[in-house]
């Protein structure tokens, strides 16, 4: 269930929330959390799924997004990073299997199980979302 939930925090992270209407109402449990995390961030936009809740905000000037169950469990962060900031094995692959893929983003993930990385690419054909680790890539998702 835990990798479900993951998957679809680092496909919204990657995609745009537009495709499901997410609730408006963010629950005490959320927010009580939130607060307790993240005490110093202002101008928090909030957007709850049936499943989860995001919060978007600006953390020592960098734009991330926290994510919780509706229970408010945190699960992780996310933000966006220069293809340069990622592993450099995983760089390597990339350059190597994906030579004619342009990369549209990436992404950090921090979570209670550690830190993941994430690239969405594209072609004329398909697009892939990538899991980059020190040992290299994976596909995570083809479309």
């Amino acid at each position: 269930m835990k990798k479900l939930l993951l998957t679809a925090l680092i496909a919204v992270s990657l995609t745009s929330f537009a495709f499901a209407a997410p609730v408006k109402k963010v629950n005490s449990f959320v927010t009580n959390s939130f607060n307790n995390d993240f005490k110093n961030v202002g101008s928090v936009a909030w957007d709850v799924s049936s499943s989860y809740a995001k919060a978007t905000f600006v953390l020592d000037n960098i734009r991330t997004e926290a994510f919780y169950t509706l229970d408010g469990e945190f699960i992780g962060t996310t933000h966006a990073i220069a293809i340069e900031d990622l592993p450099v094995a995983a760089k390597r692959s990339f350059a190597k299997k994906y030579a004619g893929y342009t990369v549209k983003e990436a992404i950090k993930f921090d979570g209670e199980d550690g830190t993941a990385y994430f690239i969405s690419a594209e072609n004329e054909k398909e697009s892939v979302i990538l899991k980059a680790s020190k040992s290299g890539l994976s596909v995570y998702n083809v479309n």
